[in-house]
């Protein structure tokens, strides 16, 4: 295990918030994903989520679910209420345009899986499909669009971060078009006691893919808090990080840290660029879509820049 020294400028002054601090040794049980949920709309984004969760259906043994949420294209006159018979008929389409298009994927073509088509609100069907299936991950795609920071990962992603109780893995707007095998992931904490669910996630994930791992902490500037020197500071957040790492030898000689100063989704985005990381752990503390709240807009900027999907893992346990 490595941890890297604290890069800051010399007129720079770093001050560490008093925050509800980690110091048992994380040895809660593994996280098994035994269900997984690609959400598609048939873009560009959500095929490339499809097989990303396709691949890593298959490397951790879970069984995979595809949900397409059918716009319907057909009402009664004078009202956009659907009858029975007609929401039939919209759906039956989907089933088959889904069929069709799934069956043009090569990673979800030659695995078994399970096909979904529905019609209603989009984010209520995935909660509805992850709740009835016992789905433990989402996976789906962000486009990016809109002008406000706020909404740059798109209604769906937002909504599916805040209110679904499984983690959710968001393929954003700048991810790259091929996936190789997840040989390297970066977990970003910051340390809180509510991050501990994703660091079990994290930890899970690297041991049953054989990933390395890399784990992030970035300390922030210039807010208030106690003092303490520079070395100090890489001393405590060093011991802090080695307590998320369970005692397992073959996981250990697998984890590096990492400790930055610095904008924090700046300096994740650069670690996880330079350990050339396939997939980004965060926490997502809050439940509500204002960019204004520094862990939201953190991993809303993430998700918005990385070049590789993002696991959102909200800090309540199911």
């Amino acid at each position: 295990m490595n941890v890297s020294t604290i890069e800051t400028k010399p007129q720079e002054s770093i001050e560490v918030q008093p925050q509800e601090s980690i110091t048992p040794r994380l040895e809660t049980s593994p996280v098994h994903v035994k269900g997984i949920l690609a959400a598609t709309d048939f873009s560009e984004q959500a095929t490339l989520a499809l097989k990303f969760a396709a691949r890593l259906a298959r490397r951790l043994h879970s069984r995979l679910h595809v949900l397409y949420n059918v716009t319907p294209q057909l009402y009664v006159a004078d009202t956009a209420i659907l009858s029975a018979e007609l929401l039939r008929v919209e759906v039956e389409r989907g089933e088959h345009q889904l069929n069709e298009y799934a069956s043009k994927i090569p990673e979800v073509r030659t695995m078994r899986h399970e096909e979904i088509a529905l019609c209603g609100s989009t984010i209520d069907q995935i909660s509805a499909v992850a709740e009835m299936k016992g789905i433990d991950l989402v996976v789906m795609g962000s486009h990016g669009r809109g002008g406000l920071k706020k909404m740059v990962l798109g209604s769906v992603a937002e909504a599916a971060i805040s209110r679904l109780h499984c983690p959710v893995l968001v393929v954003g707007p700048r991810c790259t078009r091929r996936f190789g095998p997840l040989k390297s992931m970066a977990f970003a904490t910051d340390l809180r006691a509510d991050s501990l669910r994703a660091a079990q996630y994290a930890m899970s994930i690297a041991r049953q893919s054989q990933s390395a791992l890399t784990v992030v902490h970035v300390v922030p500037m210039h807010i208030g808090g106690m003092d303490m020197p520079d070395m100090d500071i890489h001393k405590h957040v060093a011991k802090e990080l080695r307590q998320l790492i369970p005692r397992d030898p073959e996981l250990e000689r697998h984890v590096d840290f990492e400790i930055a100063a610095g904008n924090t989704a700046n300096e994740i985005l650069r670690i996880a660029k330079q350990s050339k990381a396939g997939l980004i752990v965060m926490g997502a503390h809050e439940h509500s879509a204002l960019a204004d709240h520094v862990p939201w807009s953190t991993l809303s900027a993430v998700i918005r820049e990385s070049h590789c999907p993002v696991l959102a893992v909200q800090s309540h346990f199911a």
